[in-house]
């Protein structure tokens, strides 16, 4: 996590104690709306390879975001 700001840090952290979906791998996913400024810091974490975002037509106004392998010492020590 020494690659992240401390606003895209903490915002993995949120979305790591979000995360209460059952997802395909081990970690779980979450439904969440993010502010204007959070989504900044979403994009950094998409492009670092720590989420995955998708997008459900029935929650527009939500999005999915899918823990990667990079969150999972974070996911572990949080969960």
């Amino acid at each position: 996590m020494e690659n992240l700001t401390p606003a895209s840090a903490a915002l993995l952290v949120k979305i790591i104690k979000s995360a209460e979906y059952e997802g395909e791998g081990e970690m779980m996913e979450a439904l969440i709306k993010f502010t204007k400024e959070e989504r900044g810091n979403l994009t950094d974490l998409k492009k670092k390879g720590f989420v995955e975002t998708a997008f459900d037509s029935d929650t527009p106004d939500y999005i999915w975001c899918i823990l990667q392998d990079a969150s999972r010492p974070l996911y572990e020590a949080i969960h």
